[in-house]
């Protein structure tokens, strides 16, 4: 809520008024600086040394910025939960239209095609890479999740081994630099990213997009909390279709 750099110059006493503003913001606004000063066991003299030292003129002031701050907070989300139903609203009628169902054709062969699927990603990729493995194999397919990105990646894969990378940035280090040694040893890769310009997006041998607007959350905004309904809309449909083109091909051949 306040600059890094001024927060620094807070000493011992003064954290303990500014975490305890942190975790009460809503309480803050509605007390006098004399109620605050008794929540906190510091003098009134201490709150306003917190006030100057955040470049702010006293309280009052700083009753104002945790208003504001709540407001925009409220608003914020609020635009943002609409417009991000409203996007997937689109990505999923976009799923059903024929030109895209020519854009999954191609993963879908890719899919029919391999002997072995692996799934790779770290955090929240990595935990929807163990559902579309587990999802996959409820359907027949051969796969399993590798969800440690520093896990060695061993020279004898199985012929025809298809990686589906998950990376919301396309740009995860870690995982760029797992699918680099997949396919030095002969693996296809498939990702499934925000962004088809992404730098593991463009190093893939074949990528579906699905481009939600990106959302960061956290003190620094240093957490990617984008939607991923697409993603597991993606895996699902893959799955299922893969599995159908598999059952009608060995229902051919039986014939």
């Amino acid at each position: 809520m306040f600059d890094n750099e001024k927060v620094r110059t807070l000493n011992e006493l003064e954290m303990l008024v500014y975490d305890y503003i942190l975790k009460h913001r809503e309480v803050v606004v509605e007390m006098s600086i004399r109620e605050l000063s008794a929540v906190c066991h510091v003098s009134t003299a201490t709150i306003v040394r917190v006030c100057h030292k955040l470049n702010l003129a006293g309280f009052s002031e700083l009753k104002y910025v945790i208003k504001q701050k709540i407001e925009t907070d409220t608003l914020y989300n609020l635009d943002y939960f609409y417009h991000e139903t409203s996007q997937i609203d689109t990505f999923l009628k976009r799923v059903n239209q024929e030109s895209y169902r020519k854009i999954l054709e191609i993963a879908i062969d890719m899919i029919v095609a391999a002997n072995h699927i692996i799934f790779t990603g770290i955090g929240t990729s990595g935990i929807l890479g163990m559902y579309g493995s587990r999802y996959f194999m409820n359907v027949g397919l051969n796969c399993y999740s590798l969800t440690d990105a520093f896990a060695p990646v061993s020279p004898r894969l199985q012929t025809n081994t298809l990686i589906i990378a998950l990376s919301v940035s396309g740009e995860t280090p870690e995982v760029l630099d797992q699918i680099k040694e997949f396919k030095q040893y002969g693996g296809t890769i498939l990702s499934i990213t925000n962004d088809e310009h992404s730098t593991i997006a463009r190093f893939s041998d074949y990528n579906l997009s699905y481009y939600m607007p990106e959302v960061f959350y956290g003190r620094r905004d240093d957490l990617n909390i984008t939607t991923q309904v697409p993603v597991i809309t993606l895996l699902e449909v893959l799955a299922q279709q893969a599995s159908h083109k598999i059952y009608l091909a060995k229902k051919t051949d039986s014939e």
